[in-house]
């Protein structure tokens, strides 16, 4: 079991396989330990904040991020998973991996027709050749929705490439939703694009714990496998590189 923010926190990980190196490119959490004790609490003084994140919406994963800035002085970056209280966007967090305009731009017509032809298959007969028809056309459009968003994610890593996430993620067995939504994607992208050295990354849960539970209230989490581990080597590479230099 994680061990809890009251703890002295475990050592996690944030890695994934480059295909580049043929090889895991890790980043510790040491350096970011306590940065996220200092966002923790002002999680917990915030009442708003709080009503969310223990209301039925339950809790979120929030990372730190302990960077290097080009002129030798240090910054302190945040992220949070997802969206936050229904916003992609927040002051003070780094942003997701993809352009808000854009993504809307694509996804707003789209969802309406999913949507209504949602409403259109309830008021048929289950499994007649129209239900049948219409959950097909259904799920074609929810498919192509899904690839261009896919590549609308643009992932940068420290040396300076750039890919789509179709074009990063290697896992045979399809790009699972939300993959580039979680803390350390956000902040290693945000960090490779501004010319920052991370020195350490480190996530937590805060909240209500998750419907399956295994997600709990103030504790550390390494790096996911099904969603950042397949996106996380190619976001990693060069930084050993920065480190030599």
């Amino acid at each position: 079991m994680p061990l809890t923010s009251h703890d002295h926190p475990p050592q996690t990980i944030t890695s994934g396989y480059c295909k580049r190196c043929k090889t895991i490119h890790n980043l510790g959490s040491d350096k970011a330990i306590a940065g996220c004790h200092r966002l923790m609490t002002e999680l917990d003084s915030e009442d708003a904040t709080k009503d969310y994140l223990f209301g039925p919406a339950r809790g979120k994963m929030f990372g730190v991020m302990e960077c290097i800035q080009p002129d030798g002085s240090l910054i302190t970056l945040r992220a949070f998973s997802g969206q936050f209280d229904g916003l992609w966007e927040v002051e003070g967090w780094v942003p997701p991996l993809f352009n808000i305009k854009d993504f809307f731009r694509k996804s707003d017509k789209v969802e309406k027709q999913i949507k209504t032809i949602g409403r259109e298959i309830e008021m048929l007969a289950p499994h007649s050749e129209p239900w049948l028809l219409l959950r097909k056309k259904r799920r074609q459009l929810s498919q192509a929705l899904m690839l261009e968003i896919h590549n609308l994610y643009q992932l940068k890593n420290f040396h300076g490439d750039t890919a789509t996430l179709r074009e990063t993620y290697y896992n045979r067995n399809g790009i699972p939703t939300g993959t580039g939504d979680c803390c350390a994607p956000k902040l290693l992208n945000y960090a490779a694009r501004h010319r920052l050295t991370p020195l350490g990354i480190a996530e937590f849960y805060w909240g209500r714990e998750n419907k399956s539970g295994s997600r709990q209230h103030g504790s550390f989490y390494s790096s996911c496998r099904e969603k950042c581990a397949p996106i996380l080597g190619f976001m990693l590479c060069g930084l050993d590189y920065l480190d030599e230099k």
